[in-house]
């Protein structure tokens, strides 16, 4: 295989695979040209926003979601939100969900959050924990839907 490269997301890798590897979380490829536009726009233009993705061979085969959130405590320090790991399931295994990790904990750092936070399940804690995550508390959700 060839080695990934780990950059933020380009417009172009919507199509080019972006979508499509996100079906692994919820179906995302039928969406409308114009709205995932549209989507993108908005969140290029917010720098808190940061989405990671790999490449392998000019393909799209995995992503991550950093959030940055700037809090009133702490001094009004910098909280990142990390959301929608995925790797295409023929990359799985790979260490590509891993790297995309790092990349995104290092942006975090680099723009001086004091923590860096994420929900999972039960099944996927050992690969965070081995990324330096400990289990600190539950997750609670509410569902508008």
């Amino acid at each position: 295989m060839t080695e990934p490269t780990i950059r933020e997301l380009k417009k172009e890798d919507l199509w080019n695979g972006f979508l499509t590897s996100l079906d692994s979380l919820r179906e995302a490829s039928n969406i409308d040209k114009a709205k995932a536009d549209e989507i993108f726009e908005k969140i290029n233009s917010n720098k808190d926003y940061i989405i990671a993705v790999a490449e392998v061979d000019g393909k799209i085969v995995g992503s991550t979601t950093l959030l940055i959130e700037q809090k009133f405590i702490h001094d009004g320090g910098l909280v990142g939100h990390i959301e929608d790991v995925v790797v295409d399931k023929k990359f799985q295994g790979q260490k590509i969900g891993e790297k995309i990790m790092k990349f995104l904990l290092e942006k975090s750092q680099n723009r001086g959050c004091y923590k860096t936070i994420l929900d999972c399940t039960d099944d996927v804690k050992p690969f965070y924990e081995k990324l330096g995550f400990k289990v600190i508390a539950n997750e609670m959700r509410y569902d508008h839907i």
